[in-house]
């Protein structure tokens, strides 16, 4: 939240239905779970759907150029999208991340072993940014050097 408030997901109501949006299976679950014990039985069983990024994009429609807001120039949709993301992967060093075991990328390189997975994990936001079709988008210009620097894992980045 902009008052820097963490954020489980989004509550929707929409007709006789209640949609919780999330954006991993750990928080839909958790949300689920808050939704049941205040809600008790006036909700029923959930129907879960997960759907990848690629599959929202695509159902989301189309932007009408006339009704769509003013285009931010590069340099500062650049680092406002840099900028959010430093923030989100600071707090995720203090998080679980599934590909580590559910344990915090500080708690993980304290073993060999965690450092190995850590770096893994690294490689792998770094080439998923990095495989954006245009290479000039502020996502495929991320640098994820400090988070190297940060958790002392720099000897194993290749």
């Amino acid at each position: 939240m902009e008052d820097g408030a963490r954020v489980l997901g989004n509550v929707e109501v929409k007709g006789r239905t209640l949609h919780l949006l999330t954006n991993s299976a750990a928080r839909a679950e958790k949300g689920r779970a808050l939704i049941q014990g205040a809600l008790n039985d006036l909700v029923g069983r959930p129907l879960t759907e997960i759907r990848t990024v690629k599959q929202m994009i695509a159902e989301r429609p189309a932007r009408d150029k006339d009704t769509a807001g003013p285009e931010l120039p590069p340099e500062i949709a650049t680092k406002v999208v840099h900028e959010f993301l430093d923030k989100q992967y600071r707090e995720t060093l203090d998080e679980p991340v599934g590909m580590l075991g559910n344990i915090s990328p500080r708690t993980a390189v304290k073993t060999p072993e965690g450092q190995k997975k850590a770096a893994e994990w690294l490689k792998y936001l770094e080439n998923r940014t990095a495989s954006q079709p245009d290479p000039d988008d502020p996502m495929a210009t991320y640098d994820f050097r400090w988070i190297w620097k940060e958790l002392g894992i720099v000897n194993l980045r290749r």
